[in-house]
């Protein structure tokens, strides 16, 4: 039987209310010659609570299933989650697998049932599932963006409360995304702070606050993240950020090669045709003609679906 003090901890963990009480509770069990299925629970809740601890010696198939996810083996991750399991933590990763495969709405609900099972089983707290915010990003990209605001502004409140600093990191990330873009650098530089100690989370945070800088117009910085961050990448091993933040390098280098009328065109051209971005710059719709030429070829795209692509959906806009 686990220790009193290991079943408080985990409950209070669960339900995200005393964090302090929590790290009090498990660094004592951890110090009185604990079981090894209390020194496993204690790590945990260590690591919920944003202390140092140890990773888990038996991961479940959920978690195993996530770290396929994260490493970009896609196959053995789906290996894994065609098992039947309706809990919330394999509920969670199945969701986490569709939103990598761009099924956004499957991963939403895959992500709304994770937090009913969740909550079902008594665990509010962000750190122990951060549902809302996944569920936020998948509903953004589905085209639901109040729906994903609500359930980003949600969590942050949620990890505020508990205050471990990872799972503030988590939320205000999904808020960057979701929220005002105006907001997106300094709420993505704050979540890169708070998320240096967790690697899995700290990689997605530093790609979108070189996306959100481009966006901004700032490129030199942007480049400059993204090049930190695949050598973070790198010495971390994790080949799916080596490759994301290589095709990112690469997207901004591109974009820099643009004058200052390519820019402008390329940008309108996104929402517009070429007698109505002729209209807007004050030229003919032939000069149009010849600077998406320009664009197409420097940029490598083929035509105005790609470029859409590359300049808006991407985040990173010429400068």
């Amino acid at each position: 039987m686990l220790d009193e003090r290991t079943v408080r901890a985990v409950q209070l963990t669960n339900q995200g209310t005393d964090r302090v009480a929590v790290i009090a509770l498990a660094r004592d069990v951890l110090a009185s010659n604990p079981s090894a299925c209390d020194t496993h629970h204690c790590l945990l809740v260590l690591d919920h609570a944003g202390e140092p601890a140890e990773p888990p010696q038996h991961p479940t198939d959920a978690s195993h299933a996530s770290a396929l996810i994260d490493a970009g083996l896609h196959d053995e991750a789906l290996e894994v989650l065609l098992r039947p399991d309706e809990s919330a933590e394999h509920l969670f990763a199945r969701g986490r697998f569709n939103q990598e495969q761009g099924h956004h709405d499957r991963a939403y609900a895959d992500f709304m049932a994770a937090g009913q099972a969740a909550e079902a089983g008594g665990i509010t707290n962000p750190a122990v599932l951060p549902w809302r915010s996944a569920a936020a990003l998948s509903a953004h990209d589905a085209g639901r963006p109040v729906v994903a605001r609500s359930l980003a502004e949600a969590e942050l409140v949620a990890a505020r409360r508990w205050g471990a600093p990872p799972a503030v990191g988590r939320a205000l990330h999904a808020v960057a995304l979701t929220g005002d873009p105006a907001c997106a650098v300094d709420h993505l530089t704050i979540a890169v702070q708070l998320l240096s100690t967790s690697a899995t989370s700290l990689l997605p945070a530093r790609h979108n606050l070189a996306q959100a800088l481009a966006t901004r117009g700032s490129h030199a910085e942007a480049a400059r993240t993204c090049a930190a961050t695949q050598a973070i990448a790198r010495q971390l091993g994790c080949p799916l950020w080596i490759e994301r933040t290589r095709e990112l390098g690469e997207r901004l280098d591109r974009l820099s090669l643009l004058t200052p009328q390519e820019s402008r065109t390329a940008l309108l051209a996104c929402a517009m045709s070429n007698r109505e971005v002729a209209a807007e710059v004050g030229v003919t719709t032939r000069t149009v003609e010849l600077h998406l030429s320009q664009v197409y070829r420097k940029l490598r795209v083929k035509g105005r679906r790609e470029l859409s692509r590359v300049i808006l959906r991407l985040g990173a806009t010429p400068p």
